[in-house]
């Protein structure tokens, strides 16, 4: 061990700081600051937009309901949409159905998706982030927290300029490895709280596909093939052509962009990664590209469509399904879900499928509600136990392993972020914590701001 000392600058000192500009991250800074807050938002990266951007990830999961009538994620997800849709750089997912190319064939639980171009998505972002007067903090590092007792007094950043501290009243985790809630001493668990994690996937891009071909190929093979999660598209090519197979997935994720022609593919699965390892993640980055050209090869070589493809490129970033998750005041549990309950502190209503990974098979577990439309989901889980002035949004909420499969997806984080941020601002108006705010006039905001709670 060495014991190191140094005198940190302030570099900036604020209302609220979130910690990561993900979907989450973007959301929770625009509402703070519309919220009339001083806001800061820090990246790891260049550029915004976390998953969906560096990460390659999309479309969209759905944001209807389960009979596919009523959009329910509305608020700032929809105003995302419909700017994105003004640059033409995405399709409204009312437009979407099951088995087209936008919904990867798949005959049940990809209904109104949205399909969006990364670039769009990144550029809308940053600009609801400059319009509302976020601070934006590019190449820059969550490195540790200043704690004065169960407050959190800053946050240690590492950047080109070297280590400084940020001071806020209120801070918002949105890494999606809950590393400020576990560095500030919040109780947390990994993955399932067992050991076992969710395979990481390295998500790529190819252009000049025969969509047409592709489309005619899926229709033909639909009857004898139904194209269900985990047994997808061209699963029975990687079962006649096994031995040419060398990736622990047995079907083939794919989703066409607004561009035709252009998909991005969701098709490797690394085993065995915890997330917040260096090592691992290293391992992923390493694992994934080798994956990445060996599935590339077997499209060209059998997958109709797939013969002249162009490889445009693998994601900024390894694509992890989840890591840290917070012991928060509420759990959304398996049961909350399958019921469809929807509580008193509703947030926000989702009807994604919940959509296990496991790390000794090829596939996982895969549930659609069938006791109602939609079910809510808790403010509380956003809430870490032990610090006082600190809201968790994005993956790493409380949830055990199936309910934190249905409210990773993209649209979900955006709709915690919106919350999130709604919250910090009543916590600093207030001078109350995030754990002691009048959650129905949170609620009340949420619905002035466009949002459903299912009523």
């Amino acid at each position: 061990m060495i014991s190191y000392r140094k005198e940190l600058p302030i570099s900036a000192e604020v209302d609220v700081v979130v910690a990561g500009a993900g979907s989450a991250g973007v959301a929770a800074a625009v509402a703070a600051a519309r919220m009339g807050m001083k806001t800061l938002v820090i990246e790891q990266f260049g550029s915004v937009g976390g998953m969906a951007t560096n990460g390659l990830v999309g479309p969209f999961m759905t944001s209807f309901d389960i009979p596919g009538n009523k959009q329910i994620i509305v608020g700032m997800f929809e105003e995302m949409v419909q700017r994105m849709m003004e640059i033409g750089g995405a399709i409204h997912p009312k437009e979407v159905g099951l088995r087209t190319s936008y919904s990867g064939y798949y005959f049940m639980g990809h209904n109104h998706v949205g399909p969006f171009d990364h670039e769009a998505y990144k550029l809308i972002s940053t600009r609801m982030l400059l319009e509302a007067g976020v601070e934006i903090m590019l190449h820059t590092v969550f490195t540790d927290v200043i704690m004065d007792g169960e407050r959190i007094d800053g946050i240690v950043i590492n950047n080109k300029a070297g280590l400084s501290v940020i001071k806020a009243k209120q801070f918002i985790d949105c890494t999606g490895d809950a590393d400020v809630a576990a560095y500030a001493g919040a109780p947390c668990w990994m993955g399932n709280g067992e050991g076992d994690i969710q395979p990481a996937t390295l998500f790529f891009r190819v252009c000049n596909v025969d969509t047409e071909k592709l489309d005619a190929y899926m229709a033909e093979n639909a009857k004898e093939h139904p194209i269900m999660p985990f047994y997808g598209p061209f699963s029975w090519l990687i079962k006649e052509h096994q031995d040419e197979w060398d990736v622990p997935r047995c079907e083939v994720c794919l989703f066409e962009s607004p561009v035709k022609g252009e998909f991005r593919l969701n098709v490797t699965r690394i085993l065995n990664i915890d997330g917040t390892k260096p090592e691992d993640l290293t391992k992923a980055e390493l694992v994934g590209l080798e994956q990445v050209h060996k599935v590339l090869a077997f499209l060209k070589k059998y997958a109709p469509g797939f013969e002249n493809c162009i490889f445009m490129g693998t994601a900024n970033t390894i694509g992890l399904r989840e890591t840290r998750h917070i012991d928060g005041m509420k759990v959304l549990r398996k049961e909350n879900v399958l019921a469809c309950e929807v509580p008193d502190d509703t947030i926000a209503v989702f009807a994604t499928s919940m959509d296990t990974h496991h790390k000794g098979d090829n596939g996982g577990d895969y549930f659609v509600l069938e006791n109602g439309p939609f079910y809510g989901v808790p403010y509380g889980i956003m809430v870490p136990k032990k610090v006082e002035n600190l809201l968790v949004a994005g993956r790493s909420v409380s949830a055990d392993e199936v309910g934190s499969s249905t409210v990773r997806m993209i649209p979900c984080c955006i709709a915690f972020g919106q919350a999130a941020g709604i919250a910090a601002a009543q916590a600093v108006k207030t001078g109350k914590t995030p754990a002691t705010i009048d959650v129905q006039e949170l609620r009340n905001e949420l619905r002035r701001q466009g949002a459903y709670l299912g009523e």
